[in-house]
């Protein structure tokens, strides 16, 4: 069959020689009539108010101190402030019509829509008081910001609409929204994450916070941590505030996190530039006037710092001052703080400030005392200092103001004890340091040194030893930070025939004695179990090679257990006597041992303390890097964990707690145990491995350990036997006497102690020292500075060669009259 033919349309081409007829144009987009009244709401509610908001929020933190931060990181702000620019940028887009700028706008558009859609959100609970806000002076307009701003980015997206023509896609405004609403997924979870893991940390059950800690190590922000530690806003993120948890952390109890988190000090590192001010008005040192040293403090710095001295090897004694100055760059007025470790035994004899170039001398009194006056000015914005005892070999220091202008100029005095060695013909005297500090310290900073001595000195931290032509061995040298702690800060003096005895006429007793110092030797007994307690914080990395070799020198057929803290406790070896093989396998263990943040140290010391041997000698040795932890006074609620918290009280007790520390930094456990157990400090004088073989190989040798008999002698004849020192001797006797009467429960016999301290002006367990402007300031205090005359000092250089004219002659007298 033929297919029927298709009915061809007719030919519409014009004739030859016609004109051929316009063809129609494509339709052109419907006209809109642009209401200026809108385009007046939309540049008033949807780019002025949001942008006002957000500035408003980031000057003040208004929401973040009473709700929420909004904007807690970079990405954040960066969203909030893309509303009000697509929403100008809608404007410009409907009224130019250019098509590219347009299709370009509908994308944004569909941000701004999920942002503000979010806050919208957010603040939908405060709306009904929002708009009884708004009634009265428009206070409620910044809450209703984000509502308002979602209204209108709705209505420019219908302008965008009908001017885009019709087959434009619209679909960008999706894929906008969706984008937006990614980016705060995205930049929420590890911020919010963080939180939550902060808040099972420090509330949760034993397992979930050594899980949540666990967490925090691998995935956690430090900078959230770190912002934490500062202080703590009831919500944190955008997250936090729709989970609505409970969130009940202390800026304390995140310190304390920051630090099993990370195994460093939240004061180690700088303040975050991002860590706001809450309640807008907030001083950027929460810590100011305490009894802590606290957080960094932004543009504080420390200026100058000059520690100058005198040995006297015959007495194995020294004097050391530290002059440092600090200063700021910031507006307002500062406290300086910082935790001093002093040489083992040495005491604060000396605390002066610069007052308009002139030296004022600090009065001494009660530590509650010296610290109340110190705190009455320090309201009154005046210029105090303030020293205080922070535990055994340690002070802390804190001045106020330092302003922008002169540095503000503090001196302390040192009476440090040296350590014999050699079988006595050599001493060594270690530098103090900074355990801790609120400011900052110039990463090529150097601090000066000059120690001077009448026998001959040697050092290997750097700089000159020098003879000079009246006799004196003098050290110059100039030290960065980290040098200026052991062992690298170290200085040897010579005792070539130095008597074993010493003393001096101390004047500072109003009754008058003399004191004198016997320097005697003891063999060290053999423990007969020693405990080996390891820190597995992460900061003892590179310390556990060293232990393990020191292993080899430990004394066979002697029992011994070593114990880990590796986020509760590893027993690498049980109780037992030890032979070479033993120790080699041992030694492997302890290097392959693995480090986490940092440990606390409460429940491995319980177990050490559960192993103490019923009979015979024990000695723990706890080998740790800084520990800001303190020791736990109280019983733990948790049944079953490890009943770590009356540890200390439970008997037996180690015969002695020897305490080893790696590194630089507080030191709160060994200051808690300090007044409740047998406690020694191991002096750090040589690198890790050293020490700890010295140690070993100490025990049951024929080897001596020296120690130090003071005693004040009220009749005895001048001059006795030995060598003649200064008025330092009777400061040493005077500290060890006002350490073992601070023991005492007795009020009469603490205050004797408090009474020896302010005598001898010197800064104790019971007492303080303070500096005012003022007398009146000191009378209003009922204080009263020492004399300066009665301060001691260092010689400057040309005293010397008086000095020694003076002992030539001392002795001529002597054999004089023996002869």
């Amino acid at each position: 069959m033929n297919e029927p033919q298709r009915q061809q349309p007719p030919d519409e081409s014009p004739p030859p020689g016609m004109p051929e007829p316009a063809r129609a144009l494509p339709k052109a987009p419907r006209p809109m009539k642009v209401s200026a009244f809108v385009t007046l709401l939309v540049a008033v509610f949807g780019v002025v108010l949001p942008a006002f908001t957000l500035g408003f929020e980031l000057t003040l933190r208004w929401c973040t101190s009473e709700l929420f931060d909004p904007v807690p990181t970079v990405v954040h702000m960066l969203l909030v402030a893309g509303v009000p620019a697509a929403n100008l940028l809608a404007l410009v887009a409907t009224s130019k019509r250019t098509p590219r700028l347009l299709r370009n706008t509908v994308f944004i558009n569909g941000m701004a829509l999920g942002v503000s859609l979010v806050y919208a959100l957010l603040f939908l609970p405060l709306t009904p008081v929002a708009l009884i806000g708004v009634l009265f002076m428009g206070a409620g307009l910044m809450p209703l910001s984000p509502l308002l701003s979602f209204c209108l980015a709705l209505v420019m997206r219908s302008r965008l609409k009908r001017v885009l023509p019709s087959s434009a896609p619209m679909a960008a405004s999706w894929i906008g929204m969706g984008v937006a609403l990614m980016a705060f997924l995205i930049v929420e979870a590890p911020v919010s994450g963080t939180r939550m893991a902060l808040h099972v940390a420090v509330n949760g059950s034993p397992e979930s916070q050594r899980t949540a800690l666990q967490w925090l190590r691998r995935l956690g922000s430090e900078e959230t941590l770190l912002t934490a530690c500062y202080f703590a806003p009831r919500r944190a993120t955008l997250v936090d505030f729709l989970l609505s948890w409970d969130d009940s952390v202390s800026v304390e109890e995140a310190r304390t996190v920051y630090y099993r988190v990370t195994g460093k000090t939240f004061n180690s590192v700088p303040k975050p530039e991002r860590v706001h001010l809450e309640g807008g008005f907030r001083s950027n040192d929460d810590d100011q006037g305490g009894r802590e040293v606290g957080g960094r403090v932004p543009g504080l710095s420390l200026a100058s710092s000059e520690l100058k001295g005198s040995v006297d090897g015959d007495a194995a004694l020294a004097y050391l001052e530290w002059t440092m100055s600090f200063e700021t760059t910031a507006e307002g007025q500062s406290e300086a703080r910082t935790e001093l470790i002093l040489p083992p035994g040495a005491v604060v004899s000396r605390v002066t400030l610069y007052i308009d170039g002139q030296e004022r001398e600090a009065a001494f009194a009660s530590t509650a005392k010296a610290r109340e006056a110190y705190e009455a000015v320090v309201r009154t914005r005046r210029d105090p200092l303030l020293v205080t005892y922070k535990g055994k070999d340690r002070v802390q220091v804190q001045c106020f103001p330092v302003v922008k202008g002169p540095p503000m100029k503090i001196k302390l005095g040192i009476t440090a004890p040296l350590l014999p060695k050699d079988d006595g013909r050599n001493a060594t005297l270690l530098l103090p340091s900074l355990a801790e500090r609120n400011f900052h310290i110039a990463d090529d900073f150097r601090h000066a040194v000059r120690v001077e001595s009448l026998r001959r000195l040697s050092t290997q931290a750097g700089g000159s030893v020098e003879q000079r032509k009246d006799g004196v061995s003098e050290w110059l040298g100039a030290l960065g930070d980290e040098a200026l702690h052991p062992p690298q800060a170290m200085l040897t003096v010579q005792r070539k025939g130095a008597p074993d005895t010493a003393w001096t006429e101390d004047l500072l007793e109003p009754t008058g004695y003399v004191v004198r110092q016997r320097l005697l030797r003891t063999r060290v007994e053999m423990p007969e179990r020693v405990i080996l307690v390891l820190d597995g914080s992460v900061g003892m990395k590179d310390a556990l090679p060293e232990i393990a070799s020191a292993l080899g020198s430990f004394p066979q057929e002697t029992e011994l257990a070593v114990l880990a803290s590796l986020d509760g406790v590893e027993e690498l070896l049980p109780p037992g006597k030890v032979d070479a093989a033993v120790l080699q396998s041992l030694a492997e263990r302890v290097r392959e041992l693995p480090t986490a943040g940092g440990q606390d140290a409460n429940a491995v010391l319980a177990r050490a303390w559960s192993m103490v041997a019923p009979q015979g000698r024990t000695a723990v040795v706890w080998i740790h890097g800084p520990h800001p932890m303190s020791l736990e006074l109280e019983p733990r609620s948790t049944p079953g964990d490890e009943g770590t918290s009356v540890w200390w009280r439970a008997p037996p007790l180690p015969a002695v707690l020897l305490d080893v520390m790696v590194g630089r930094g507080p030191n709160q456990m060994a200051v808690g145990l300090a007044d409740r157990t047998p406690l020694q400090a191991v002096p750090r004088t040589a690198p890790l491995e050293q020490d700890l073989k010295t140690l070993f190989t100490r025990w049951g040798s024929e080897a001596p350990e020296f120690y130090r008999e003071r005693l004040p002698l009220a009749e005895l004849k001048l001059p006795p036997e030995g060598w003649k020192t200064s008025s330092h001797l009777a400061r040493l006797w005077a500290a060890g006497e006002i350490a073992r009467l601070a023991e005492s429960e007795q009020e009469p016999t603490r205050a004797r102690a408090l009474e020896l301290a302010t005598h001898h002006q010197l800064v104790s367990a019971v007492s303080g020292a303070v500096v005012l402007e003022r007398q009146s300031q000191y009378d209003a205090a009922g204080l009263k500075p020492v004399d300066p005359g009665s301060v001691p000092s260092v010689p400057e250089p040309e005293t010397w060669m008086l000095l020694g004219v003076a002992c030539l002659l001392l002795i001529a007298f002597r054999l004089r009259r023996a002869a």
